[in-house]
């Protein structure tokens, strides 16, 4: 299944996903089931559906298209708990909907309620805001017609996905959705009221500070950063900036929407089952595209992995903390950006340090049941959540940029192990006097308060018999600086002092033509990570084995380098992962 997206932000001409989706799907007028099945190609069900007793201890908040047929069969409804049906169509000039397509009858809502799952009637409007907000009546018709249907079904909220907004109805908008959450919570008592935002308030559309004390869930729509008409490649999803033009990111959404107000605990943020595709001018990341992207599920992807979508040409952008497929077919480069199960799951990472709410998907069986992602939410959103021994938490820079102005939040940093747990820096810097970074000790719920850290001054090492940490970061509005990287182990990795590690690595030959030697020492175990980017960011791709040294702990990784690498003189920056662990940093230089 394939679809064209727009662009993100107040571009002309942007349509976010959910429009452009639900323009597509219109197409095909109002049909049935078994016609959506075939052309999304659930035809039978592969597989019984694997559940368990594993409890979700946060808001996973599903839309669930009404073009997905049965795919809620395979649905893990232990993992789910919320199902939002999307959608209702909103006429601006009366307030009535043009079609609810099979809200009153689709099984997926019944499947959800019997297996004790909210369920919420998204409301769609994409164009006509302006009538709509100028025309009091319609509004009133609108709430009315709502409370009715989410009523008629036993549902349990309104979601409202209101697009491509003008700046100039923003007060309107806040007027009718606090009349709409005081009639909803009136009528139905105990009713969730939520509000579908873009990755970036553009404009400041959305008074949250007024909202929130009205609205009960912000859905923020943490994707589309990268677009089809896009002059670059670039992830759908990114973590952290990818290049220094273009510093939009999901960290740095999440940090912003909370300096406009938005409370923690209702914060979803929103995350894409689907990848893109861009022909483009090169191997290189970045690189820029030819033409139009196009969008695909991660079932389409992850279920054809022939021709450019075979494991062996799957790489790692390391700035974003994005996979993406890149390959050469028919004398042209191509670049897909999809998020893995890997990429996934730090974003969920982003969202238990910060202690949001919970996430949302769009959309509920785009994986076509595939088990990776459900054992994704597994592993960080329930009582079975994946034993990890460390992590690496960086500012929202990311690993290879500033933080941002105007900053401040919090990171909870509970590590899923008994025992002593270390906290160490690996870098910091800041501007003196400005941008601060505090840690706070959590034994019980009373924070303890470790220090505050500005311009070079290096914090820790810290030390916990049991509990968890707390890191608050500020930065004002003026200069910004490289930020700082940390993290958190078991103490299998070895304790470090205070100020930079000491290098771990060595290469040879160095300068090299299109191999190189690297010796490595590493203590634990853990997922190996190699990333080497050149003098301007961009990623290079880089294949590796990884071999026994001679002595224990000691490894030789023998690195593999693309013929074409554009400037073979110029330095390369290469880093190695091993378990979330940092072991150092090299500078690579290429000879021809």
């Amino acid at each position: 299944m394939l679809f064209p997206l727009g662009l993100l932000g107040q571009q002309e001409g942007f349509q976010s996903i959910h429009q452009e989706q639900s323009q597509y799907y219109s197409q095909y007028g109002e049909k049935d089931a078994v016609f959506y099945d075939s052309i999304n190609g659930y035809l039978s069900k592969d597989q019984a559906v694997l559940r368990d007793s594993c409890a979700l201890g946060k808001v996973v908040f599903g839309f669930h298209p009404y073009w997905m047929g049965t795919s809620y069969l395979e649905y893990r409804w232990n993992l789910v708990s919320d199902l939002c049906y999307f959608s209702c169509e909103v006429d601006p000039s009366t307030g009535n909907l043009t079609t609810v397509h099979d809200w009153l009858t689709d099984p997926s809502v019944d499947s959800a309620r019997a297996h004790g799952v909210k369920v919420h009637l998204c409301a769609t409007l994409f164009s006509g805001h302006t009538a709509f907000f100028s025309n009091p009546e319609a509004q009133q018709q609108l709430i009315g017609n709502l409370i009715g249907l989410v009523n008629q079904r036993g549902a349990n909220g309104i979601n409202i996905d209101f697009e491509a907004l003008p700046g100039t109805v923003g007060e309107e908008l806040t007027a009718f959705m606090i009349s709409l959450s005081e009639q909803f919570h009136a009528a139905l008592p105990g009713s969730k009221v939520s509000i579908d935002l873009p990755a970036v308030n553009w404009g400041g559309v959305f008074d949250i500070m007024t909202l929130r004390d009205y609205v009960d869930y912000f859905f923020v729509m943490g994707y589309d950063y990268y677009w089809n008409n896009s002059g670059t490649a670039g992830p759908v999803a990114p973590l952290y900036t990818m290049t220094a033009g273009y510093d939009y990111s999901l960290c740095r959404s999440v940090s912003e929407y909370q300096s406009q107000g938005m409370p923690a605990g209702k914060f979803i943020l929103g995350l894409p089952y689907y990848a893109r595709l861009w022909k483009t001018t090169s191997g290189n990341i970045p690189s820029s595209t030819i033409g139009s992207g196009t969008a695909y599920t991660y079932a389409y992807i992850m279920n054809n992995q022939v021709g450019g979508f075979v494991p062996e040409n799957l790489e790692w952008e390391g700035n974003s903390f994005s996979s993406c497929f890149i390959y050469f077919q028919n004398s042209d480069w191509y670049q897909c950006f999809i998020p893995m199960q890997r990429d996934l799951k730090k974003r969920y990472d982003l969202v238990n340090y910060r202690g949001l709410a919970g996430i949302g998907i769009w959309a509920l069986g785009y994986d076509r049941g595939r088990d990776e992602l459900w054992d994704a939410l597994r592993s960080k959103f329930t009582g079975c959540r994946e034993t990890a021994i460390a992590d690496t938490l960086y500012d929202c820079g990311g690993p290879a940029w500033n933080y941002y102005n105007d900053e401040d939040y919090e990171i909870r940093v509970d590590p899923p192990f008994d025992g002593p747990r270390y906290l160490e820096f690996r870098s910091f810097s800041t501007e003196a006097g400005a941008d601060s970074l505090s840690i706070f000790f959590l034994p019980d719920s009373i924070p303890l308060p470790q220090g505050a850290f500005t311009g070079s001054q290096w914090p820790g090492p810290f030390t916990l018999d049991s509990g968890a940490y707390l890191i608050r970061f500020r930065s004002d509005g003026s200069m910004t600086s490289a930020g700082w990287e940390a993290i958190w182990h078991d103490g299998t990795l070895g304790i470090f002092s205070p100020g930079p590690a000491a290098p771990l690595l060595a290469a040879c030959p160095n300068p090299f033509r299109n191999q190189v030697a690297v010796l490595c020492h590493a203590s634990g175990d853990g997922e190996w990570g190699v990333y080497c980017t050149d003098v301007n960011g961009r990623s290079i791709p880089v294949k590796y084995d990884v071999l026994a040294g001679a002595q224990p702990g000691d490894y030789v990784l023998l690195l593999s380098f693309p013929q074409e690498m554009g400037h073979p003189a110029c330095p390369y920056f290469l880093t190695v992962y091993r378990g979330g662990f940092k072991l150092g940093e090299l500078k690579l230089i290429r000879v021809p």
